[in-house]
Formats: C-alpha cells, structure tokens, sequence
C-alpha cells in the first residue's frame, strides 16, 4: 500500500486544476477517488506520475473537463438528464407518428388526420421547444444562444404552420408563410456572418448555412410557384369541355329515366347523385364568386358526407362500369388553384354522369330481358 506524500497531493490537485477542474468541491471529491485508487493499487517502486496517468482516463470519455460541464449542468439544471431523456423519446415519437401519418394518408387509411396532428404537436410544442432550453445550456456564447433561440423559434413557426395547414385551421398560410421568409432571408445571413468569422466553426457554417438556405428555399418555392396564364386558360377550357359534358348526360339520363319504368334503386341513386352534384355546384360558385379555393373546407365536409352516402350505394350494386368517387379527388381542393380546381370539380360530374348511365342502362336491359 502506498502512502502518498504531500508533495504527491500538490501535484495531483495542480493537474485537476490544469485540466479544467474549477470547483473546489469537484477538485476535493475527485482528489479523493484518486488518492483512494493510488493508495490501493500503486505498487511499491513503481513511479508515481506514470501510474497518475494511467488513472486519471477512468474519470472520463475524452477529456476530464466533461466532469466540470456535467456538474455545472446538474446545478444549474437539476432535470437536465430528464429532460434529454424527453426530448429523445418525444423526437423519435413525433418522426414515427409523422410517417405513419403520411403512409395513412397516401393509402386514404381512417386515422391519418389524429396521427399527424399527435406527431406535428410533439414536435413542436415539446421536442422544438425541449431542444431550446437544452442548447442554451450547452453554450457558452450569448450571441450562439440569442441566434440558436430565434432559429428554433422560426422551426416551431414552420412546424405550427405546417400543422394548421394540413387540419385546414385557418392562419396557417400567414404563419408558415412569414416563418420561412423570416428563416430564409433573415436568419440564415445572420447565422452565416455571425460563425463565419470563427475558424474553427467555418466548415460546419457554409454546410449548415447551405441546407438551411436549400430547406428554406423549398419552402418559400411551394408559395412562389405558379404557372401560365396559357395554362389557366387551358385548365379553364377542359373544366368547360368537361362541365358541359356532364350536362349533356345527365339530360340524356333524365329523358332515359322518365321514358321507363325504373325500380326504387335507380331512383335512390339518382337522388344520390342529384345531392352530391348539388354540393359540387356549391362548390363550384363559391370558387367562381371569389376567384379563390380558401374557406371551402366546411363545404368539402359536406361534399364527402354525400360521397360517402353515394359510394355505399354504388358497393350494394356491385356494377363494374361504375366507379366509386375517391376522397383524394376532391379532398385537398382548397390547397389547389381555382382553374385546377374547378377542372376536377368537373371531371367529378362527368364520374357522376357515366355512373348513372351505366346503372340506367343496366337496369333497362335487365327490364327488358325480364
């Protein structure tokens, strides 16, 4: 057993010192363990620093400074580790709810709608803001702190908007909208000059700066874009090609329908089809009114109860020339532009039109065969 001499103490308590270690408590503590480690397993001729060296790794991963960061963390913050714990739990959750959200959503599963919204709620009220208050005890600078903050903020900005726009809630073109330029155009400069300068943070700036300036330039895309006036024109041209079409058959259909004896089915599908055509051509004013697609999601609830009334009717027949109508045709209407809108809406009645053509002359043959 080794007896270490009180120059042995000097240099030890020196070299915490040295490494780091500024807590009186934290240096007396460690000074502790250490003496305890050499007193018990120091060899009898062996030197002294070569063994101290040896020691000393256990303390720590890579340098033994962690131990002074880890202890301020805990006094400062006594739910650090709880909070880290949190903030993983609550990301990996909000990533699987959000994908799982959107493969509901590409396959029209019931749920998407509540699994998005649980995703898009965690992530930005509890991992975002979790995240914020976790980096401002990391870092030192209060310039870092100050910029990180207002970087999170604009993310839980993006990530609200993105969250009220798909529940259709209003406000969210407004907030999203103002997020991503604020973000693109003032945060990412900001956060570029303000690191650049420091050589040591100079790679790690221009790739940040460059995926942040590409994400923010995707976003600000989505509201920037559009297309043609030959175009709108052209969108303008078939949704009238289409409409007059449909027109023209279910004229036809009506003449067909009062010219025979048709059973109580036949008349229930039209009724069916009657009150979805209704609500399409609520629709269809209401965008010609307005010259826009905003404030129509009241009005597509109403569309797909009917649609949902009329595709049961179309599963009891059982008709192969009948094709049910999709809620993806008609659901993300008000995220489209009027002329877009408008074409599907047409194409919509013309399904309609050819659906009832197709039971009308089913059920005259079957008539006439009877």
């Amino acid at each position: 057993m080794h007896n270490i001499s009180e120059n042995e103490l000097d240099f030890i308590l020196n070299d915490i010192a040295s490494r780091g270690i500024a807590l009186e408590d934290l240096q007396e503590n460690l000074l502790d363990h250490i003496c305890c480690i050499i007193e018990n397993e120091l060899k009898e001729g062996e030197n002294f620093e070569k063994f101290y060296e040896t020691v000393l790794p256990r303390f720590f991963e890579k340098e033994l400074e962690e131990i002074q960061t880890e202890t301020n963390n805990l006094l400062k913050f006594k739910n650090f580790y709880s909070m880290k714990k949190i903030l993983k739990i609550s990301g990996m959750l909000s990533v699987v709810f959000i994908l799982i959200g959107i493969l509901f959503k590409t396959f029209h599963l019931p749920g998407a709608g509540i699994t998005m919204l649980l995703g898009g709620f965690l992530f930005s009220f509890l991992f975002l803001p979790l995240l914020i208050i976790i980096k401002f005890k990391d870092d030192d600078s209060k310039t870092d702190k100050a910029i990180f903050g207002f970087g999170f903020l604009l993310a839980i900005g993006m990530s609200v908007g993105l969250l009220f726009k798909l529940m259709w809630w209003p406000g969210a073109n407004m907030l999203l909208f103002y997020s991503t330029c604020i973000f693109t155009f003032v945060y990412v400069p900001v956060y570029f000059i303000s690191r650049f300068k420091r050589a040591e943070l100079r790679f790690n700036t221009i790739v940040n700066s460059v995926l942040m300036l590409v994400c923010g330039g995707i976003f600000y895309s989505l509201f920037d874009l559009s297309y043609s006036h030959k175009y709108a024109d052209k969108m303008m041209e078939d949704h009238i090609y289409l409409h007059e079409n449909a027109e023209h058959l279910f004229a036809s259909n009506d003449r067909l329908f009062s010219s025979n004896d048709f059973n109580a089915d036949v008349a229930e599908l039209r009724d069916l089809s009657e009150k979805v055509n209704e609500e399409i051509e609520v629709i269809a004013l209401w965008i010609t009114e307005n010259n826009s697609t905003k404030e129509i999601g009241e009005q597509i609830l109403d569309l797909g109860e009917e649609v949902e009334s009329y595709n049961k009717m179309l599963m009891q027949v059982e008709l192969t020339e009948m094709k049910p109508i999709e809620e993806g045709d008609f659901i993300d209407l008000n995220r489209l532009r009027p002329q877009l809108a408008m074409k599907l809406l047409a194409r919509l009645q013309q399904q309609l039109a050819i659906n009832e053509t197709a039971y009308l002359s089913n059920a005259l043959l079957l008539a006439n065969a009877n």
